[in-house]
């Protein structure tokens, strides 16, 4: 058995069990026993022999009759081991627990008593103490025995500085017969006027009473006695004669407080509770009760809370009286009213019923959902104050000001009373706010089955977030149409990008009956070449992009003469060209053949370079270009360009004023064979004109069928010349058309204008989310996304960030986050780095210095609609770093609250936390060097701890919004080298000096000065 010393350094105040534990139990003879001597032991073993050594004396000690139990309460090392010395007797049990104070150790005995069937009396003996005379521990259980009473009072002596003073302190037979004067003597002894104090050291108590000490820090014995005669005089036996224990005046708990204000503080509140309790006594139908804040009594068809002077402020009064209007309907509904400075709590009486055992997880579930929802929290969470009411939910009857707003914190530690109460059927002392040396994670470990029923708790509370349903959106089925895209050996650069880009940006609201990549495999010399050709590369992405299904089909054009006479005499009525480009070096054949291979009527096609645009997602461009084409003089519709403002435009065109647009325009290819075959002069074995331009000469020369152009510009393309194609390295054009965003000077024209301001969107909102991620599940974005969507105060920017996702997978992207106007997407063509992310939104597209940055991960979630709201609150009040509460799934009992004092030297002291915000002033003061390893290059990971270890050096007025769970926070599991890794960077970031703040700075500036 190991046992824990609380030294100071390592204490904190939590949530915690007792951790009663045996350490040596009593022989079997005198476990039997049916009186037990309970003595409570902190760091007194030097009197302790003299405590056993009266008991031992005792006659009912010599009849075998009385066990006694020691209780060690969080003894120092030495002290505990010097005890179990000297309690090494048969008849002793000794037990260790963590209390934390006298009233919380004497519980504990009492409970443990209650567990033991022989045990018929529990007998009070301090460890500094002992019993007066053989006969008085006999003399105390006979008086209490002989009148039926389940507590016995007699008298004490007492020994100052070794010495036996005369008088002695004699309980009155008349306290229990005259209130009043056990009244007067509280007040005489309280302000120090009586000789003696209320005797209370020398209390026998039926064991199984259920009577229990109040939890307060001083004088818990005489609230104890007050308590009992005032309320049950008629189960008290009072022994005015005689003397049942010696009562140290060198006691060190009593000698610590009568030096501190909590001694004389205790006995003037018990004074003046105990009158509180009779003056009510004296016009009340019924006195229900009493407790540190108030007397609660019934009147009539009303129950009413008299709170104690120091019990209830003004202000708790004023916040408690809207929880109390009836909408909370785990509180009671009542009202506040103040009468002589003292405040009155009124409600309608109502059947409640008391809890018995254990207590339905449905219950305890609904009861807690109610309290989160409604953002209240009820602290003093114990069977006398939690009632059944007659609808079957669970109340918490108990008005004061222990009900408080809720925070994450409060929110477990209520949940873990309830469960304890009422899951465990532990006592209402067990599982109390105390000091202990272990961690507020580790002790609730320890409550069996918590975990499970706290994580179940928190998905009933926040359903949206654990089920993950991703649906894209469906597109109609276009059947009259294919997609043909064409390539060639010299687009083997970027060609699965393009490809993704043009098939992503077109399929949506109809989707295409096919969508067909065609390849030209001629091998060059090409017309405007502008890149060496490398048909192996493009056979393999086409390849790629099948699997992918990306596409449907890959059509390599056949070079053998039977296809290209067979096209030829089809489309020309030539039977002797066998060039498969025309006399410029255009290709000619390829298209050519590549349109006689499709199964629908219409077809799309288009250059694998161009760059599709989209304003609106809802645009049916398709449907716009089909019902063009439906009209019959109509036989090609060419594909917008981009406009300067969103009128519709009417398609325009007269026969030949307009070539069908071989870039990208809509063809019907029923009107196309209808006109065949085409005259197409031949030079030198080798045709003059293009399809189109052959088309297009038609279309003059009959004047029957026309291409058009003009339609609605929500929809575009652009086309980049060969020689600007190096510009679309970086995928930023392409990204950014693909969004519907060029610049002015690319309004109205058809090529790429590669000088112009390709920048995105700049942010200058007050509070900016950041969202970075990379193959981010999509089900999880939309998750993301609609957390944000939900937020009350929809005045706010977005920065997402996607970091060359793989494949398809941001496609969908500006279709998901359309609903945002303050949107800036950006979507890596290569990965960048966590660090080269995060310093381009900061520093480049949010523009202003007191813009509030957001941390939100793209796979994780905002859990209330306030976020956005509390934010700009504590923005308002100055607060340049600000972190709010983190709920992790896969640890639902961890809290994370951080501490901005020298987190280098406490492992980050949970500054990494989500939620995360910062101003980017507070962010552009900190040296770049602070984002780097010591070799130079970016952290690569744990960049939450890269960031905000020095965000919180430098910022001047840091703050954690203790309230809600804010953020939900979902991660796999790392593997152990990803984890060594980690640990080696959080070293080098550990290592780096800490910065000095502002406010530090200016003090040694000052100090300087002066």
């Amino acid at each position: 058995m190991l046992h824990t010393v609380l030294s100071a350094t390592s204490v904190n105040v939590i949530l915690a069990r007792r951790n009663l534990q045996t350490i040596q139990t009593a022989s079997t003879k005198y476990r039997s026993a049916p009186v037990l001597v309970a003595v409570c032991h902190r760091d007194q073993v030097e009197f302790l022999n003299r405590a056993l050594e009266s008991i031992e004396r005792q006659s009912l000690f010599a009849q075998g009759v009385v066990q006694v139990v020691v209780l060690d309460d969080s003894s120092e090392h030495e002290q505990f081991t010097q005890l179990q010395c000297v309690a090494d007797k048969p008849y002793v049990t000794i037990l260790t627990a963590h209390c934390g104070n006298a009233a919380q150790a004497r519980n504990t005995i009492l409970d443990w008593a209650d567990s033991q069937l022989a045990i018929k009396w529990v007998a009070r003996l301090d460890a500094d103490d002992e019993l007066f005379e053989q006969d008085s521990l006999k003399n105390l259980i006979d008086v209490a025995e002989r009148h039926g009473k389940k507590a016995a009072l007699g008298g004490n002596a007492l020994k100052l500085q070794g010495r036996l003073l005369e008088n002695i302190n004699h309980p009155k037979l008349i306290w229990s017969a005259s209130p009043k004067s056990l009244i007067q003597f509280i007040d005489a002894f309280s302000i120090g006027q009586s000789e003696h104090e209320l005797p209370s050291c020398n209390l026998a108590l039926a064991n199984r009473s259920g009577i229990r000490y109040p939890n307060v820090k001083s004088a818990e014995d005489h609230w104890l006695v007050a308590s009992l005669l005032l309320l049950e005089p008629k189960y008290v036996a009072i022994d005015p004669v005689g003397v049942y224990s010696i009562y140290s005046l060198s006691g060190q708990t009593t000698h610590h407080n009568k030096v501190s204000s909590v001694w004389q503080s205790s006995r003037a509140k018990l004074a003046s509770v105990a009158r509180s309790i009779f003056e009510v006594q004296q016009h009340a139908d019924q006195l229900l009760g009493f407790g540190m804040e108030g007397v609660v009594y019934r009147q009539g068809q009303q129950i009413i809370k008299l709170f104690h002077p120091w019990g209830l402020s003004d202000d708790d009064a004023n916040r408690l009286q809207p929880l109390c209007d009836g909408r909370i309907e785990v509180l009671p509904t009542g009202s506040f009213v103040k009468k002589s400075d003292r405040w009155y709590f009124y409600s309608d009486s109502v059947a409640y019923q008391p809890i018995f055992g254990l207590l339905s997880r449905a219950i305890m579930k609904q009861f807690l959902i109610v309290c989160y929802q409604t953002e209240v929290a009820p602290l003093n969470i114990k069977r006398t104050n939690l009632m059944v009411h007659p609808n079957g939910d669970l109340n918490y009857i108990d008005i004061g000001k222990d009900i408080v707003k809720l925070t994450a914190s409060c929110f477990l530690d209520l949940s873990a009373r309830l469960y304890a109460i009422g899951s465990l059927n532990y006592s209402d002392y067990e599982l109390i706010r105390r000091q202990s040396a272990s961690s507020q994670e580790l002790e609730l470990q320890q409550l069996e089955g918590f975990t499970e029923f706290y994580a179940e708790l928190i998905r009933d509370l926040h359903p949206t977030l654990q089920t993950l349903d991703f649906q894209k959106p469906q597109a109609v089925v276009e059947s009259s149409t294919t997609l043909l895209i064409k390539a060639c050996a010299q687009d083997a650069h970027n060609l699965s990008d393009q490809v993704i880009h043009i098939v992503s940006q077109l399929e949506y609201p109809r989707r295409f009956a096919e969508k067909i990549l065609l390849i030209d495999p001629y091998p060059g010399p090409f017309l405007r070449q502008y890149a060496q050709p490398n048909l192996q590369s493009v056979l393999t992405q086409a390849e790629g992009l099948l699997h992918m299904q990306v596409v449907d089909a890959v059509l390599v054009v056949p070079r053998d003469c039977h296809s290209i006479i067979n096209t030829y005499q089809k489309w020309f009525g030539n039977t002797d060209v066998m060039h498969t480009h025309t006399k410029t070096n255009a290709p000619l054949f390829p298209q050519l053949w590549g349109f006689d291979q499709l199964k629908t009527r219409y077809v799309l096609q288009c250059d694998c370079d161009v760059l599709i645009g989209r304003k609106d997602w809802h645009h049916d461009y398709l449907g716009d270009m089909l019902r063009e084409l439906e009209k019959p003089a109509v036989q090609s519709v060419g594909f917008n360009i981009p406009k300067s403002g969103l009128q519709f435009l009417d398609y325009f065109g007269e026969p030949g004023q307009f070539a069908p647009e071989v870039r990208l325009g809509l063809l019907d290819l029923h009107k196309f064979n209808a006109k065949l075959p085409l005259l197409n002069p031949v030079e030198q074995g080798q045709f003059c004109l293009t399809w189109h331009r052959a088309m297009q000469q038609d279309e003059r020369n009959s004047g029957q069928y026309r291409s058009v152009r003009g339609g609605d510009p929500r929809t575009f393309y652009v086309h980049p010349n060969n020689v600007d194609k190096s510009a679309l390295a970086d995928g930023r054009i392409r990204d950014l058309i693909a969004q519907g965003i060029v610049p002015d000077t690319q309004q109205e024209a058809f090529d790429l204008v590669v000088d112009a301001q390709w920048q995105y969107p700049p942010r200058t909102e007050e509070v900016i989310f950041l969202l970075k991620g990379r193959n981010t599940p999509h089900a999880k974005l939309q998750r993301c996304i609609d957390s944000l969507k939900a937020q009350n105060d929809q005045q706010f920017g977005v920065i997402l960030i996607d970091d060359a996702s793989e494949g398809t997978h941001a496609t969908g992207y500006a279709q998901m986050l359309a609903r945002f106007e303050n949107l800036t997407l950006i979507r890596n063509s290569q990965h960048q780095g966590r660090m080269r992310n995060f310093i381009t939104a900061i520093n480049i597209i949010c523009q202003e210095p007191a813009s509030l940055l957001v941390i939100l991960d793209q796979d994780d979630a905002l859990m209330h609609p306030y976020v956005v709201s509390n934010l700009k609150q504590a923005l308002s009040q100055g607060h340049d770093l600000i972190q709010m509460p983190m709920y992790r799934p896969n640890k639902p009992i961890k809290t994370y609250r951080p501490s901005y004092q020298d987190c280098r030297l406490k492992h980050g002291a949970n500054v990494w936390a989500h939620l995360r915000a910062f101003t980017k002033q507070c962010f552009n003061t900190i040296p770049q060097r602070y984002f780097q390893r010591d070799n130079g290059q970016w952290f690569d990971s744990v960049t939450d701890y890269a960031t905000m270890l020095p965000l919180s050096e430098v910022a001047q007025n840091p703050v954690f919004l203790d309230g809600p769970y804010a953020y939900w926070h979902e991660r796999s599991d790392y593997s152990l080298t990803y984890k060594n890794y980690q640990q080696q960077l959080l070293s080098e970031i550990f290592a780096k000096p800490a910065l000095a703040t502002h406010k530090a700075v200016a003090a040694l500036e000052q100090a300087g000065n002066e």
